[in-house]
Formats: C-alpha cells, structure tokens, sequence
C-alpha cells in the first residue's frame, strides 16, 4: 500500500506542477525522436543501397577504374591519377567474351527541356547491353542498340518521373528533347525503378555512351557492369575479366567486386554510417536528461519544507527517493514515448524519392529503453539530495 501512495504524490506533485514537467518532457521527446528519424536515415540509406544492389543480381561483377577503388571514390574521381577504364576496354571485353553482357556507365548533370518545361537531371551513358545487366524495364519505347551506339545517335531513355514531369504522361515517343545543350530523341520510358543508392533512377535520362562522351568531351567511366554468361560460374567470369583487362592495360588498375562482395563493403560503411548517426542522436537525448537533473534539483529546492514535513511525520529516505525517482522515470518514459510517436511520424512524412527512411522495432525500443535510463540516471542525484535532507533544517528552509 505504501508505494501506492508514494505513486499517488508523485503523479500529483507533477499534476500540479504541470509545465515543469512539461519542460522536462520536451527535453526528452525532441531526443527522442531526434534519435529515431536519424536511424531511419541511416537503415534507409542501408536499404536502399543495398536492395539496388541485389537487384544486378549475383550474376553480375562491378569493374571500378583504379586498384582498390569502391563505388563511391570512383563516382567523385578518386581514379583520375590512374589510367582510366574507358569504352574501348568495354568493346574488347565483348569481344572475348561475346555471350557476356557488358555494359558502361558515364554520369553527368543537366537541365532537360521539353517545350516550356525544364527541369534538373542525371544522365547515364551507357550501351545496348544496360537494360539487360541492369534488370530495368520498358514501360514504353524500346531500348538501345548496337547500330545506336555505334553512330553516336542522338537518342535517349527518359526515367518515369522525368517522362511525366516533362510529357505528363501524355505522347513522348519521338518527341525531341534539350538534353546536354543538345537535341535528342526519345525512344523509350522505364518503369519506375526507385533509387540506386543516392541517385534516383526515376530522375534519370539514360543516352547512348559515344554520344554522351563526344558531347562532354570524357572518355572515362565511373563503373562497367559485366553479367556472366548463362554457364559460368561468377568466380570464373570474374577471373577471365581480370585476366583481360590486365593483358590489355598491362598492369592491375582497376578493381573487380562481385555483389556479394559489393553487399558485405556495403553493409560495413552503411553500417558505420548509421552507428555515427545513432551517436549524434543520443546527444539530444543527453541533454534532455540533463534538463530532467536541471528541473527536478529545481524541484527539491522549491519542496524543501514538504520534504521536511514529511520526513518529520515518519517518512523514509528510500521513500523520498523514490518518490523523486518515480517522477523522473515517468517524466522520461511519457516523454520517450511521444518522442517515439513524433519520430516515427516525422519520417513517415519525409518522401522517399528525397532521403529513404526505415524504421526499425530495434530503434523503436531502444529509443524508450535509452530514454527510460537516462531519466533514472539523471533522476538519482536529485532524488539521493532529497532524500538526505535533515528534517529539522528542511523545516526551517524558507
């Protein structure tokens, strides 16, 4: 009976201290949810770069100019001090391989006009082959092919939210389009296939690749995309590649990675990623629980004299103390529960095609577990000063 009333005034000190147990709250709540939209960040970003690589398939290896390179340093340039990969390695390689299917890309920023509307892109140079590595399909149109890159035609694939961005889902197919500050015309739609890591291949417009190399004067790729042909085992086609492109270069300058290896590199940086962005949430929850520490310390100061009465007609410290420890726990368990519900909803309002969000149960409780320790940490000092009050000078506190 004894802790139902310790719970009885502890929820009426703070029903009539209402906004300052808002205050504490509020500390906790932005933590909170600080915390769980920035792991959705991160599990979203995982996901998504993870899923657009699963979707090549495990039949596919990645070539990237330069030993040791990954994904990223070769789409910022780190490979511009090496002896580049370039359209001519991709012809040699099918070539010796002619039942494998192999496929560059070149990306550059544009403006794409159609009529009075104009609008920001990504383009994609590549070949005849992509649609195939890739696992992308047609909505409308067809894809390229070999006539088309080889007489550096004018052509191009718009992405489905560029298609209705420029056409508004209305006639597209041989219209002209400003793409580079060049004229092309457009051949085909993709499906809506989502992002490729950071790139949102909806926004895209994908050209044939001696086209775009002729118009941006840059012979460099950033990856090839090779699929092995149906009766070869992924390691073997690997070490045929790896085996050409070193008779052809002379020495070792690029980098080979299957998807799985791709998805395990993948994986320890998104991961690392998503720790980091774990540990600058879990600051705001810090500072909320030393807004909890801040306010109840406040507290004590202010219920001297109550804690004095109190302790004078026969309360405990331990009752003291957990009274003040109630009040703390409660403030940061309501607090990281509508924390939770402000995170979740936040992130379900971010949309995808800006930052891919994921909200995990793991954050979720985690979340409330961290916010329900930080106010039981931050809540003992306050409580143990309270409870070692002396009843006699608690009653002379004025």
């Amino acid at each position: 009976m004894k802790i139902i009333r310790i719970l009885k005034m502890a929820f009426t000190s703070m029903k009539l201290n209402k906004m300052r147990t808002f205050l504490s709250m509020l500390g906790v709540i932005v933590g909170v949810s600080s915390l769980i939209l920035i792991t959705s960040f991160g599990y979203g970003a995982q996901n998504s770069i993870l899923s657009s690589i699963q979707s090549l398939g495990s039949d596919v290896v990645l070539i990237l100019p330069g030993k040791g390179s990954t994904l990223m340093s070769a789409a910022i340039g780190e490979s511009a001090l090496r002896k580049p990969l370039t359209y001519d390695d991709v012809k040699y390689l099918k070539k010796k391989i002619p039942d494998a299917k192999i496929a560059p890309e070149l990306t550059a920023t544009s403006t794409i006009k159609y009529g009075n509307t104009e609008i920001f892109t990504t383009v994609v140079g590549s070949n005849e082959d992509i649609l195939l590595v890739s696992n992308y399909k047609l909505q409308l149109g067809r894809g390229f092919n070999t006539e088309d890159v080889a007489n550096y035609r004018n052509i191009c694939i718009l992405g489905y939210e560029t298609y209705q961005q420029l056409f508004k889902s209305g006639k597209v197919l041989g219209n002209s389009v400003k793409l580079l500050n060049t004229k092309f015309t457009v051949i085909g739609v993709l499906e809506s296939q989502g992002a490729f890591g950071q790139m949102n291949l909806d926004q895209t417009v994908f050209v044939p690749v001696t086209s775009m190399q002729a118009i941006i004067n840059k012979r460099s790729l950033q990856v090839v995309y090779a699929k092995a042909p149906p009766t070869t085992s992924i390691e073997l086609f690997g070490a045929r590649l790896k085996r050409m492109l070193m008779e052809l270069h002379g020495m070792e300058n690029f980098t080979i990675r299957s998807e799985q290896q791709y998805l395990q590199l993948a994986k320890q940086v998104t991961d690392t990623f998503t720790v980091a962005l774990t540990a600058i949430g879990s600051i705001a929850l810090i500072v909320g629980g030393i807004g909890i520490m801040n306010i109840m310390l406040a507290s004590v100061a202010e219920r001297t004299r109550e804690i004095g009465i109190r302790k004078a007609v026969g309360a405990k410290n331990r009752d003291i103390l957990t009274q003040f420890l109630i009040e703390a726990s409660f403030i940061s368990a309501f607090g990281g529960v509508v924390g939770i519900i402000f995170g979740v909803t936040l992130s379900k309002l971010v949309p995808e095609s800006v930052i891919p969000t994921h909200i995990t149960p793991t954050s979720i409780v985690v979340g409330f577990l961290v916010s329900l320790l930080i106010g039981v940490f931050f809540g003992v000092y306050p409580a143990r000063r309270a409870s070692r009050l002396n009843p006699v000078e608690a009653l002379r506190y004025q």
